[in-house]
């Protein structure tokens, strides 16, 4: 009856964009074995009806190693970003304190894309892309500190046990 008036951000196609942007296509389609560049400027290009099928987004992100795409899709199905392993082989050899500074740094990285965003009195894409990008990586960056935290600090069952044998004995 009525045509909605709200946005409905398609988080697919704002990843392609995002892909098409930041890495050099030509080198990317033939490191993933596509005869031809255009091909793969064509499945990235929103205008065509020719979509990457999933071999062909595996490749291109093992030969480009950016996961936007597939970070699209998770939030376009409402699941968290992708995280890969390296990133937590990485973390289990940084001390806990490295970690957290690190989780700083990209809160800082991310509070200053705000402050330009508020200082411009406006959201281009561009900064959105960035804000995406550094909320996914503070969100895998809280991912690691939080397995941190249960590596290191687990709940034994006897402390447990203890602390409420002592509050039941105090409460009667």
């Amino acid at each position: 009856m009525f045509a909605s008036d709200k946005y409905i951000q398609c988080h697919v196609d704002s990843a392609y964009r995002e892909f098409a942007a930041e890495e050099n296509i030509k080198e990317v389609a033939l490191a993933a074995g596509f005869q031809n560049p255009q091909i793969l400027r064509n499945k990235l290009s929103l205008k065509h009806t020719h979509r990457l099928t999933v071999y062909e987004l595996v490749k291109i992100v093992k030969a480009s190693g950016n996961r936007c795409i597939i970070d699209g899709i998770l939030l376009e199905v409402d699941c968290q970003p992708s995280q890969p392993y390296q990133d937590w082989q990485q973390a289990e050899s940084q001390s806990f304190e490295d970690c957290l500074s690190q989780t700083y740094v990209e809160l800082g990285t991310l509070s200053a894309i705000f402050s330009q965003v508020k200082q411009a009195r406006g959201l281009t894409i561009d900064k959105r892309h960035q804000m995406i990008k550094r909320l996914n990586v503070l969100i895998n960056e809280f991912r690691q500190l939080i397995q941190r935290v249960e590596d290191k600090c687990p709940i034994s069952p006897l402390v447990e046990m203890g602390s409420t044998h002592s509050r039941l004995k105090a409460a009667s």
